[in-house]
């Protein structure tokens, strides 16, 4: 037996039929075509996934029908595949909308029935929907994969490399003022900006429009495989297809 992973919030029944308008009498047969489906949302009631529960098609005289129909609809809604979504308390208010909405489409011929009249058989389409709200831990479970289709597009993004007019347009200098209040290491290589190993004089600098200065060098080789700021991830220009 299954179970509702979630809160069923509500239940809808809709009736279809081409016999609208028919006379019948009580001898006359129902054949009735009922599925149950249950819809599932999540808390900002976006449908996440529907599901069939139950495929029936059951024939019932109209005058057996009308005394006994909460039997037989019981029977139907406490069907094992689907009987986890339906409360007792609701069955009977469920049971009686859709006795009310067969009313509805069922016009009875009057005057005496002969005995040798023929039966005609009715067909009914009883679609019955519950809504159920996902629990926490399914809201939680499409957070966390929505956060991962985030995480795969932003390491998509990263791995495009800056155009070569991008890089060959960056601002370059040496040494100076500019760098006194400024991040003291590159954060690429993370040694002191102002100087790099093996090459402390002439130290050559650049800086990108979001104005975050690096190496030259480390900057152009980080650019050449990704081309958003190792900081602040502001996106350089990048070659058009």
């Amino acid at each position: 037996m299954g179970t509702v992973e979630g809160r069923v919030s509500s239940y809808h029944c809709q009736m279809r039929t081409e016999e609208v308008g028919v006379k019948i009498k009580l001898r006359d047969i129902l054949r009735i075509d009922a599925t149950i489906i249950v819809r599932y949302y999540n808390h900002h009631l976006h449908a996440i996934q529907t599901s069939t529960l139950l495929k029936s098609s059951t024939l019932i005289s109209c005058q057996n029908f009308f005394e006994n129909n909460t039997d037989f609809l019981r029977s139907l809604l406490f069907d094992p595949r689907c009987s986890y979504c339906f409360i007792p308390e609701m069955v009977d208010p469920v049971s009686e909308k859709i006795v009310n909405m067969i009313k509805v489409v069922l016009e009875f011929g009057g005057g005496p029935e002969s005995v040798d009249s023929e039966c005609k058989e009715l067909p009914l389409n009883l679609d019955i929907i519950v809504d159920v709200v996902a629990d926490v831990e399914s809201e939680e479970e499409e957070e966390e994969e929505e956060e991962e289709i985030e995480e795969e597009m932003e390491h998509n993004a990263a791995t495009i490399p800056a155009s070569a007019e991008a890089i060959d347009s960056l601002k370059t200098f040496s040494i100076s003022p500019f760098l006194k209040n400024k991040t003291e290491n590159c954060n690429i290589c993370l040694e002191n900006v102002r100087f790099k190993e093996n090459d402390q004089e002439n130290v050559k600098l650049s800086s990108l429009p979001c104005e975050h200065v690096f190496h030259h060098l480390c900057i152009v080789k980080w650019l050449q495989t990704s081309h958003t700021c190792p900081l602040c991830r502001y996106p350089m220009p990048v070659h058009n297809n």
